[in-house]
């Protein structure tokens, strides 16, 4: 199956002029090269936010100015609106590189938009599919999906401490708010409420942004999540993939993912096979395709799902990268109707086995204040999991990119070990950023895996 997508690509790409719209201009880098390799007549970038980290394309890039002090979710949003409503050089960029508005565009995972000035997106997410990205509506889909998950109450605002005495067993309750200003990812507008500190937090934080919050019992275990691809004759079921959401006090940050985590047998068949009832389920109600991910928490050897994200998802990025496979332009073909010419098992069959031979994935955060001098260097753990710089690539643990207020450390598959979670790895690397590059990221902790039955 080597290059098997270069056909479809080609029918759709060759001999186009290509418009790569949304995100950072470092983020469309590598998708160049693949789109000259099938034939792509031009190329422009328009970046919604900002240069980002990394190498720049080396086309025609127009890279709008973003405030630096935005969270990911004002930086998402702050893209969205670009797209929805583009300033006059946007505009005047799309009108000299495609003035008969025949250009193939291509978004974003996020993209909303149906069309940028005229000209169409190949695939964009619907209304319906966005809906169902609502923690307050979708405990009512895993139930008619046939998915069985933990009690949770979706209530106004101002019952949700009423709400969360009722269904606490001890370890306190998680509160999340409604998407009515937008959907919410990476643990924004999410709350763990366990004493009357953290409660107070709760109610301050989530005032004024929602109108309903979901309730729902807290559950100690690894967060995790598994993605599916919903294709024309079926759902494709890939394998585990642990979110590294870590812990200051009572609040949660989200810190990357990684395949290097293994569960225990039967949740991760439990995982597959609630990914592929969720994707029939979306294809059914609200005529989905493409990617997805159910997040969730394994507990011993039993997961439970705790939202869906209908839309792709950071981990499936590192799955098609053991099998390199261009799945975000695949993705975008599937959503947008176009076939690519293999089947949804085939496909699964293959991404699947390679994710689980090469291993990858690693940590990061946006919204940092660190020096960015870091960009490219090396560093190394040890077995009490400290952290150091180090030149010797013969035993480096990790690189680091580092820019406009982002940092990342990709784990050096070789030295990372496979099978347990990679969250005591990450948060004690973020020790280690706090110390040597300034960043606001001491103190974090990881998830406690539970070994027993709940």
């Amino acid at each position: 199956m080597d290059e098997w997508w270069i056909g479809p690509m080609g029918r759709t790409f060759g001999g186009r002029r290509v418009v790569l719209a949304g995100a950072m201009a470092t983020a469309w880098t590598e998708h160049i090269a693949l789109l000259r390799s099938v034939g792509a007549e031009d190329i422009i970038v328009i970046a919604t936010q900002g240069r980002g980290a990394g190498e720049l394309p080396d086309v025609e890039t127009i890279a709008l100015d973003m405030p630096n002090d935005l969270s990911t979710m004002e930086q998402i949003r702050f893209g969205e609106r670009a797209l929805a409503e583009p300033p006059d050089e946007v505009l005047e960029a799309l009108h000299r590189f495609d003035p008969q508005r025949r250009a193939v565009v291509v978004g974003t995972f996020l993209n909303t938009a149906p069309t940028i000035d005229g000209r169409p997106f190949l695939s964009y997410r619907r209304p319906e599919w966005v809906a169902l990205e609502d923690k307050v509506v979708i405990d009512a889909f895993w139930d008619r999906a046939g998915v069985e998950r933990q009690p949770s109450h979706a209530v106004p605002f101002g019952q949700a401490t009423d709400a969360a005495r009722q269904i606490d067993r001890g370890d306190g309750t998680v509160w999340a708010a409604d998407a009515r200003d937008g959907f919410h990812g990476g643990a924004s507008a999410t709350y763990w409420v366990n004493d009357t500190a953290s409660e107070r937090r709760a109610i301050t934080g989530l005032r004024g942004m929602c109108d309903r919050v979901r309730v729902m019992p807290f559950m100690e275990g690894i967060p995790c999540s598994i993605h599916g691809i919903v294709m024309s004759d079926g759902v494709a079921a890939m394998r585990p993939v642990e979110m590294v959401t870590l812990r200051r006090g009572y609040d949660f940050v989200y810190a990357g993912c990684a395949t290097f985590w293994d569960p225990d047998p039967h949740a991760r068949d439990q995982m597959r096979s609630i990914v592929r009832r969720t994707g029939e389920q979306l294809a059914a109600e609200v005529g989905f395709r493409g990617t997805f991910t159910v997040d969730g928490v394994v507990a011993a050897d039993r997961f439970w799902p705790t939202e869906l994200n209908p839309r792709f998802g950071a981990g499936i990025n590192t799955i098609a990268r053991a099998a390199d496979v261009p799945i975000l332009m695949l993705n975008e073909l599937i959503g947008g109707g176009i076939d690519i010419g293999v089947s949804a098992s085939r496909l699964e069959e293959t991404l699947v086995a390679a994710a689980d031979a090469r291993r990858g994935g690693g940590t990061w955060m946006g919204g940092l204040t660190q020096s960015s001098d870091a960009d490219g260097r090396d560093v190394a753990c040890d077995g009490t999991l400290r952290w150091n710089w180090t030149r010797d690539r013969h035993r480096r643990s990790g690189t680091l990119q580092a820019g406009q207020r982002f940092l990342r450390c990709t784990y050096e598959p070789s030295a990372t070990p496979v099978g347990p979670s990679t969250a005591a790895r990450a948060a004690s690397f973020w020790d280690f950023a706090a110390l040597e590059l300034g960043a606001d990221t001491a103190g974090l902790s990881p998830a406690r895996p539970i070994t027993t039955r709940v």
